[in-house]
């Protein structure tokens, strides 16, 4: 029965099926009722993948264990600073207690006070930073010759972008190095308040331990020197302008005491009436007051004067630090060897996500049901993958090893053959394929060396002719432009010991392929032939390689196209058949059918992963109790061979 996909592709279906099916890697749009769930077609995935997910889950792993070693660990130190409650009580104090921690976190964590830190660490560096610092970028003008302008604005681009790269990555940048030694410190240390208390804690991380130590404690110590340093300043200062003082208020003193003598003489020495009398003792008794005051402000300046210099021999910063940092003996980083078991584990991931993608994209034949379903073709064996120089002469390797995957592929390939030829007489099997590389010449060559074994009369006809880009270096042959007649081609028959077969070579003639396809030509000699052999085999070009490969199913009345495991792709095989079909209706399987074959399988993956069954029980690759053993061949080869395997 006849049935269209969804692309308009005639395909077969099978027998006691239903017309809605999938493949076996759930590529087709519809459903079969008899297919594997979802979850076992994405295990067998992952499966065909576990190479390369297994690769990338190792190199993740390995990529997230360099990366634990090399960096190094951090190690964190810290210091505490005590802040004395100011005096007095209630709730006003505790407000300003507040303030005073907030204002000292503000200055600890400060750039100048960091500054001044990184000084004392790096004298020398902050020395000259002007000196150090390479001149900054300038930016000229635009040329004025022709096209000058653009190459300026090009520059310019380039210059700023530059620029801006050098403000993220300081090892770029025209900064000194005190400068990013300063912005290592200013992001190196931490200053926090210790919960609600009055401690502070000034925090260092270093890769060095006993760096970190250092400079938490030098960090904790200068601001408190630095605050001690400033308070007695201030009273210094202070002092100094109280002596200033002092010393105006003693010449005030002075001036109030000459002022009342210069009156009282000046009364004694020049006396005048009433009047005048008791004008100038007024005025002595405000010389007397004033004077008075001026040495009372005097006094009360000597005595703050003395308050102060005993004060200054107590000046408190108002905070000190309680505890010093010690050298920290365990990292404060966390251990990088935890992130190996995630990173093993998003790398397996993401291994099983690339090789599920890979997957769906794969667009190559795997199983001989997928190929049915996908071609609409049947499937008729699996040839395997065999090494190069392992079979070295087929013919003896089908008689010496009759058990083997390689003879147990062939029988069954020739048994299907068999089976669909209703025939009494000779025929005609084709064997072509897509594209180049994909076995076929192989496969012919060992159905011709199995058909052989057999006893019967079997010539291989190699067809596989150069491409024009190969005979176009071979000048000499092609210019030969007559094909050869059929007296001359039966001339080259000739017989092949390697498969115990004829063999007729007209690949490499030098003869334009349409020459052989002339109504005198091959068909005529095709029909010559049959008389003489009973199987003839034809090993015939690529279909998308060679036009003429698309006249050669007209002659023969079965053909095999070969279908590379895992990788001939869909569309590549149904273009190939699309050609196939213009020649050759493909119906039911019967005399003309049109058969395909699983080329270099893997066998033990095939099985191993369920790629598809064979639609059927699967072949026994190997002895087994109805078998004879694979040394020597069973007794219905060698019956049916007749004398030309038992000489052999």
């Amino acid at each position: 029965m006849r049935v269209l996909n969804t692309e308009g592709i005639l395909r077969l279906a099978e027998p006691g099926r239903s017309k809605n099916f999938a493949d076996d890697r759930g590529h087709g749009p519809l459903q079969d009722p008899t297919a594997a769930p979802p979850f076992l077609h994405l295990i067998q995935a992952l499966l065909r993948r576990r190479w390369l997910i297994v690769a990338i889950a190792a190199a993740g792993t390995l990529l997230a264990a360099i990366l634990a070693l090399v960096v190094p660990p951090q190690y964190t130190a810290t210091a505490q600073l005590t802040v004395e409650r100011p005096a007095g009580g209630g709730q006003a104090p505790e407000r300003i207690l507040d303030e005073i921690i907030d204002t000292h976190l503000a200055l600890i964590a400060s750039r100048d006070h960091l500054r001044r830190v990184a000084s004392r660490l790096q004298p020398l560096q902050l020395a000259k930073p002007d000196a150090q610092a390479p001149a900054a970028p300038s930016f000229g003008a635009p040329e004025s010759a022709a096209g000058g302008r653009s190459e300026a604005a090009g520059q310019d681009i380039g210059q700023r972008m530059l620029q801006r790269l050098t403000v993220w990555i300081p090892s770029l940048s025209g900064r000194s190095e005190a400068d990013r030694f300063l912005e290592n410190l200013y992001r190196r240390t931490t200053v926090l308040q210790e919960r609600r208390s009055r401690l502070i804690t000034v925090a260092f991380t270093s890769p060095d331990p006993r760096t970190a130590a250092i400079y938490a404690n030098r960090i904790a110590e200068a601001y408190v020197d630095s605050l001690q340093q400033q308070m007695e300043a201030d009273a210094v200062a202070q002092l100094h302008d109280i002596d200033r003082q002092v010393d105006a208020a003693r010449r005030e003193v002075q001036a109030a005491q000459q002022a009342v003598q210069d009156a009282i003489r000046r009364r004694v020495e020049a006396p005048s009436g009433p009047g005048g009398a008791v004008d100038a003792d007024r005025e002595i008794r405000d010389l007397t007051r004033l004077s008075r005051e001026a040495a009372e402000f005097h006094e009360n300046l000597l005595r703050r004067r003395t308050e102060m210099k005993e004060a200054q021999a107590s000046i408190r910063p108002g905070i000190g630090v309680q505890s010093r940092a010690a050298v920290p003996t365990w990292p404060s980083s966390h251990n990088p060897l935890l992130f190996v078991v995630p990173s093993a584990f998003l790398s397996l991931m993401a291994g099983c996500w690339l090789a599920l993608i890979l997957e769906r994209a794969d667009r190559s034949l795997r199983s001989d049901r997928e190929v049915q379903r996908v071609l609409g073709i049947p499937c008729i064996g699996l040839f395997p993958r065999v090494r190069a120089g392992a079979i070295g002469a087929p013919r003896l390797h089908i008689l010496n090893h009759p058990g083997s995957p390689y003879s147990e592929a062939v029988r069954n390939i020739a048994a299907a053959l068999q089976a669909h030829h209703t025939g009494r007489g000779s025929r005609v099997v084709l064997v072509t394929s897509s594209l180049a590389g994909e076995g076929k010449s192989t496969l012919a060559a060992a159905l011709s060396a199995y058909f052989g074994t057999l006893g019967r009369r079997v010539l291989l006809i190699d067809l596989d002719i150069l491409p024009a880009a190969e005979r176009s270096r071979e000048p000499a042959r092609a210019g030969n432009r007559r094909s050869p007649s059929r007296e001359q081609m039966r001339e080259m028959i000739a017989p092949q010991p390697e498969l115990g077969v004829d063999y007729l070579g007209l690949s490499r003639l030098g003869v334009d392929p349409l020459l052989f396809f002339e109504p005198e030509g091959l068909p005529r000699l095709l029909t010559d032939l049959r008389k003489s052999y009973d199987v003839i085999v034809v090993g015939g070009p690529p279909v998308l390689g060679a036009s003429e490969a698309r006249l050669l199913p007209s002659i023969a009345d079965q053909v095999l196209f070969v279908v590379r495991w895992a990788s001939t792709k869909r569309d590549v095989a149904e273009h190939a058949l699309s050609f196939l079909r213009r020649f050759r209706a493909m119906d039911e399987p019967g005399p003309g059918a049109t058969f395909a074959v699983l080329s270099h399988v893997k066998l033990k993956q095939q099985a191993r992963l369920s790629f598809g069954d064979t639609g059927g029980d699967p072949p026994a690759f190997g002895p087994g109790p109805d078998r004879p053993p694979a040394d020597r061949p069973s007794a219905r080869t060698a019956e049916d061979a007749g004398p030309v395997e038992r000489s052999a």
